[in-house]
């Protein structure tokens, strides 16, 4: 754990008021040397007990203590430091626990008990920048300076917007979004977005996906945003066995075809994915390289699955033109790294061309919204 002293554990309380007072946007950042910083988070409230900062894979679900704030004394501001390095990025918020109020995070509870009420945490109120989580939950992001930028997040009032259509494929819901300026019979390459309705509507992804085609920072695509159909199908699909596969490849390219122009070939169809969802991009690639030509794979489950017989499958009866693969994860994401590595060197080995990209984070959208629009400049530009 990065704990470490920060700059209200050198002051006197009346001076870390003052600190405090001039301290302005939040987490306070202090450069140190060899491209590490101190980011001190802190937080006021004058009737809690206790206060945990939740930060995304900084937080060890097992060893919450590590990461409770101390309070200042005779104050109502509670802080903590830690040093991490400069390039940094992750979503947290802050859970306090009151007198008389019983406590939704502290103390025996399950996982998935631990786990939605860590996810609902409060904002940090000095801090503008934030993400949604998957529970659709704002949550604040802490950046280091040298966090990789994101150009094409916001919205911009020069840029046309694209539409988007809801429609229903195989009993699901499924969205099309077809960009500005292009007719539906015009021919483009096609963009298929595991678990749709989170990118759709807690992530804004046809906002940045606007901002990609106008810039000409790769092909403009269509994209088919499929929807996980809740947390039991989600799991059942994406997880082990290849349901995700049939239903991209059997029965959402075979609709979308018919719905809209896409550009005939492998190569003009992507499938990204989060974590389970990675997993499944990457499946559909391997099994069924004659339809899907390329992945965009972040933080792919691989705990679930270590994809030894799709590659296998895929190296028996490798494809003319080489799958693509942009494959990324956190280092701090401690279950994956291991899996990635040896991943991505079994698949170079199987012929796949492999984009390996690392991020300075954890399991987390904060970063995801970057990597996916990273990866399709890329997977447009390899050759």
């Amino acid at each position: 754990m990065p704990r470490v002293p920060g700059p209200l554990d050198e002051l006197s309380t009346t001076e870390a008021l003052r600190w405090w007072q001039g301290a302005g946007t939040m987490p306070h950042v202090r450069a140190e040397p060899e491209g590490q910083a101190v980011y001190t988070f802190c937080w006021q409230d004058g009737e809690a007990e206790r206060v945990l900062l939740w930060a995304n894979r900084l937080t060890d679900e097992t060893d919450l203590p590590a990461t409770m704030m101390t309070r200042v004394v005779d104050t109502d501001l509670w802080h903590a430091s830690f040093r991490l390095p400069t390039d940094w990025r992750a979503s947290y918020c802050f859970l306090a626990d009151r007198p008389g109020e019983e406590s939704s995070w502290w103390g025996e509870r399950d996982q998935s008990a631990l786990r939605r009420a860590l996810d609902r945490g409060e904002v940090d109120p000095r801090n503008p920048v934030w993400s949604h989580n998957r529970a659709g939950v704002r949550q604040s992001v802490a950046e280091g300076p040298d966090a990789a930028s994101q150009p094409w997040r916001e919205r911009r009032a020069d840029v046309d917007r694209g539409t988007v259509t809801r429609h229903q494929v195989a009993g699901r819901d499924v969205w099309l979004h077809d960009p500005a300026g292009h007719a539906v019979t015009e021919e483009l390459a096609l963009l298929v977005v595991l678990d749709g309705e989170v990118w759709l509507d807690q992530q804004d992804l046809p906002t940045t996906l606007d901002n990609l085609w106008s810039d000409a920072a790769a092909p403009v695509h269509r994209t088919v945003f499929v929807s996980s159909g809740g947390v039991d199908r989600r799991w059942s699909e994406l997880g082990m066995g290849d349901a995700g596969v049939a239903l991209v490849v059997e029965e959402v390219l075979p609709w979308v075809r018919t719905a809209r122009a896409v550009l005939p070939g492998p190569g003009a169809v992507t499938v990204s994915g989060q974590s389970l969802g990675g997993l499944a991009a990457l499946r559909c690639g391997l099994l069924a390289p004659g339809s899907v030509g390329r992945v965009a794979s972040q933080s792919a489950s691989t705990w679930q699955d270590d994809l030894a017989s799709a590659i296998e499958a895929y190296a028996t009866d490798p494809p003319s033109e080489p799958l693509r693969i942009h494959l990324s994860h956190g280092e701090h994401e401690w279950v994956l790294v291991p899996g990635h590595d040896g991943l991505a060197s079994r698949l170079e080995a199987a012929g796949v061309r492999v984009e390996r990209a690392f991020h300075c984070g954890g399991h987390d959208y904060a970063w995801w919204c970057g990597a996916l629009p990273d990866a399709l400049v890329w997977l447009s530009r390899s050759s």
